[in-house]
């Protein structure tokens, strides 16, 4: 039997369940044409998966029942929840939000006992995720649901996309693989035909997008994790460089408190300085990063990373003379 067909039985056994008030594994095989030890092993298996399936308590029941418990949440659950949520629901102009929003709803009303829904509305207005506020999304809401789809089909397009890093306008045909956020933007990670590679394209940079007919191969070992690697936020590059900088007090203390990369290794001095390594691609973004800690940082290594800091601060302070 093929997965597809498996995952059909096992979704219509999870509907036999929601459907009725409790049905035996006989019922079930009756019904989806099975044996009874199937009907077993998809009970156990729905129960793996997470879904509320418990015996009846009717002693009466020739053949033991199995019902699907409606889903209901605690109090704290509900509550991480809707904490966890918060970062999205702050965004302008995505259809996720809205959609968010209605299901935090559904979730709300199916807590599990009033003490927890007080608990829960009593919290709530007291747990505040300040996230960055990204730009109103309003005018690609078409484009994002055009290339989520494409995502989804496997699908191409064909896209004019205004690059930073060339300063150019260009059309290219994509093979659309990941949709992710990174440093408050919305990114599409994508095989470019014209560069024969895995691209970066920021979305509020595409001028249009246009889904084709024809379906393209997905690369199986693609993951945006391994993809992104040391990158230090979302430009992905070959070029990796280990990074160390002393950083001066009183900025020494975030450093010690804070980790900025996965990499990221502290030294302390006896002066209250630090020494800190990164092992990250070297990109426009990491310079712009050290670059905003203007005399609290000093670049020790790569030499050609600090003489481009240092022609950076001299030009800088040429504007000010």
């Amino acid at each position: 039997m093929s997965k597809a067909n498996k995952l059909h039985r096992l979704t219509s056994a999870m509907n036999i369940l929601t459907q009725n008030e409790g049905v035996s594994a006989k019922e079930i095989a009756a019904s989806l044409q099975i044996c009874e030890r199937t009907a077993y092993r998809y009970l156990r298996v729905l129960k793996e998966l997470g879904y509320p399936v418990r015996p009846s308590s009717d002693p009466e029941a020739e053949k033991r029942k199995y019902l699907l418990t409606p889903i209901s949440f605690t109090g704290p659950e509900a509550l991480a929840l809707a904490a966890a949520s918060q970062s999205l629901l702050n965004q302008a102009g995505l259809a996720m939000s809205r959609q968010l929003q209605s299901a935090l709803l559904k979730v709300e009303s199916v807590i599990r006992s009033g003490e927890d829904t007080y608990a829960y509305r009593r919290l709530k207005p007291h747990f505040t995720y300040l996230s960055e506020e990204l730009r109103d999304y309003s005018p690609w809401q078409e484009m994002i649901a055009t290339l989520t789809d494409c995502v989804r089909r496997s699908r191409s397009v064909t896209a004019v996309y205004d690059s930073y890093s060339s300063g150019k306008v260009t059309e290219r045909i994509l093979d659309p693989y990941h949709l992710f956020w990174g440093e408050g933007n919305l990114y599409l990670a994508a095989h470019c035909h014209l560069r024969n590679q895995v691209c970066n394209f920021r979305l509020d940079r595409f001028i249009s997008v246009k889904a084709q007919n024809n379906l393209f191969t997905r690369n199986p070992s693609f993951n945006l994790e391994d993809y992104l690697g040391p990158s230090f936020r979302v430009w992905s590059g070959t070029e990796e460089v280990s990074v160390r900088f002393l950083v001066y007090p009183p900025a020494s203390r975030f450093f010690r408190e804070s980790c900025y990369h996965r990499s990221q290794q502290v030294q302390d001095l006896d002066d209250g300085q630090i020494v800190c390594t990164l092992t990250v691609y070297n990109s426009p973004e990491l310079k712009s990063w050290l670059l905003s800690w203007g005399k609290q940082v000093e670049v020790l290594e790569p030499q050609a990373l600090r003489e481009e800091i240092k022609e950076e601060l001299q030009a800088g302070l040429g504007r000010y003379v």
